[in-house]
């Protein structure tokens, strides 16, 4: 049974994170890091000016993984530099952009991305077990309390979403029986 809801838990995330068809002309969030210095995409799809995957400002979310941060808005050819090969690799025609959008699965989490020009940056980051955490210690199977302690109060009015947004990046944490379930970053 928590297989099940699990998975359907993360097909909705993922179908959600791939809904974009509303508006095409809606631009995502800011990258991030919680360390390093770059600056974000510009409009026309421009890598960020250090060229390491990791964002633009100090203070936005960000997912590290061993020693590689991955934000919101990074350009892919730089993370799949950093990460190496992925587990396995699928891709469709954008309903929201010119191009692919592309889906990469990790050990642990999975990264969606958008094309924009000849690249592709990444769209949303999905946390899909316990063995990845935030930065900030939370992982799936963590309790509301432990992400209210590492992120504050949350922005959302459910007791089953806790939601935080910050320069662009909007963090959620899918929650059943008071259990993280599911951990999504998501261009705001």
């Amino acid at each position: 049974m928590k297989r099940s809801l699990f998975y359907t838990v993360l097909a909705l995330a993922l179908a959600l994170s791939l809904t974009a068809c509303g508006d095409k002309n809606k631009q995502g969030g800011q990258g991030s890091d919680s360390g390093s210095q770059s600056n974000p995409p510009s409009q026309s799809g421009q890598p960020s000016q250090s060229g390491q995957p990791g964002g633009s400002e100090v203070g936005e979310y960000v997912f590290r993984t061993g020693e590689t941060n991955v934000s919101i808005n990074d350009d892919m050819s730089e993370v799949l530099t950093s990460l190496g090969e992925p587990q396995s690799y699928f891709e469709a025609e954008s309903c929201a952009f010119e191009g692919l959008d592309k889906t990469y699965t990790y050990s642990g989490f999975v990264i969606t991305t958008r094309p924009e020009g000849e690249k592709d940056f990444v769209n949303s980051i999905l946390l899909t077990d316990d063995s990845v955490t935030t930065p900030e210690g939370i992982y799936i199977g963590a309790t509301s309390d432990d992400v209210t302690a590492a992120y504050g109060d949350s922005t959302a009015g459910f007791d089953t979403l806790l939601t935080y947004t910050k320069n662009g990046t909007t963090l959620n944490f899918v929650l059943s029986e008071d259990k993280v379930i599911s951990i999504e970053y998501l261009a705001e």
